[in-house]
């Protein structure tokens, strides 16, 4: 396995007082280790991610903490400036309020606390340069499920001590434009544009037209593998299946005959029926969405959904 440690013979720039739920190192995910099985993890919400570094000029996939409902506490040791950007998880620096989206400015000895948050599931932390931690296949993200070592597989735990790479790099104060952050909210659908697979006549007449008309709600039982979506049941597809590659995004229809999503820390084949896939953007939308909040499906653009991506790609640099 090709692993890569960084030097820890250092001080630490921050200690980990309290991890939260469910807090793990991300980056854009691990794609030249899928053919030993090992899944690609990577950021749920990477525009969230994606904004972190950009506001600390970070290269795109320096790696950052994402940390699942909140619940952070981080006491700094260095001066430093962070950024905060996703869910909102009433973000506090000694007490004080720092809001999110924007970088943040710590001083030795001051903790930044992140509560538990009000909307959202998933806010990111980003250092400047990058956390300096363990690589394997070119990606720092952690996939508690694939058994690497350190914090490639496993959440932060009490006592977590971090360093970053250019910890004393001195920025402006920044913040996303209102414009561009997100909305947060759990009334209105999680929109996603399904493109149609080779499966997809399979299906019969009554359970295609249920996959674009009924409205479906994420099930409790959703994680960083897929987001399971609760509503009718579709009973038919394909009579027999082989095993096929999956990606991020593929809608595949399990033994419940209900449909999920998979997202980052997907298996690398499945065997069971697929509707199809939808795009990597709709899926940062999906993965703030909490359990019990509404999704509809409907007909992609593909063309569109690909121009759409471009523009990411080159908004942010990613190469």
């Amino acid at each position: 396995m090709r692993l890569n440690a960084p030097d820890r013979s250092g001080a630490p720039h921050g200690v980990v007082d309290r991890p939260g739920p469910y807090c793990t190192v991300q980056d854009l995910g691990r794609t030249s280790g899928l053919r030993a099985g090992l899944a690609p993890g990577g950021a749920m919400d990477q525009r969230a991610y994606l904004w972190a570094n950009r506001l600390l000029d970070n290269d795109p996939r320096a790696a950052a903490l994402e940390v699942t409902l909140g619940g952070l506490a981080l006491t700094f040791a260095v001066e430093t400036v962070v950024a905060l950007t996703g869910a909102d998880c009433a973000a506090t620096l000694d007490g004080v309020e720092m809001g999110g989206w924007r970088t943040i400015r710590a001083r030795p000895g001051q903790v930044l606390r992140l509560a538990y948050s009000a909307t959202g599931m998933r806010a990111y932390l980003a250092f400047p340069g990058g956390l300096a931690t363990d690589r394997a296949f070119g990606s720092a993200s952690g996939v508690a499920r694939d058994g690497l070592p350190g914090l490639l597989g496993r959440p932060l735990l009490e006592g977590e001590r971090l360093r970053w790479a250019d910890p004393h790099r001195v920025f402006p104060n920044r913040h996303v434009p209102a414009h561009l952050v997100p909305p947060a909210s759990a009334e209105q659908p999680v929109i996603l544009p399904l493109i149609v697979g080779y499966e997809w006549s399979e299906f019969s007449e009554a359970d295609r037209k249920s996959v674009f008309g009924e409205e479906w709600t994420i099930g409790p039982a959703s994680d960083r593998t897929a987001i399971r979506l609760d509503g009718p049941e579709l009973a038919s597809g394909p009579e027999t299946l082989d095993s096929s590659p999956l990606v991020d995004g593929t809608v595949q229809v399990t033994g419940d005959s209900r449909p999920l999503v998979f997202m980052r820390d997907r298996p690398t084949i499945g065997g069971y029926p697929k509707l199809g896939g939808t795009d990597l953007i709709s899926l940062d939308t999906l993965a703030q969405a909490r359990p019990g909040s509404p999704v509809r499906f409907v007909r992609a653009v593909p063309a569109a959904l690909r121009r759409a991506m471009v523009r990411r790609e080159e908004f942010f640099e990613i190469r």
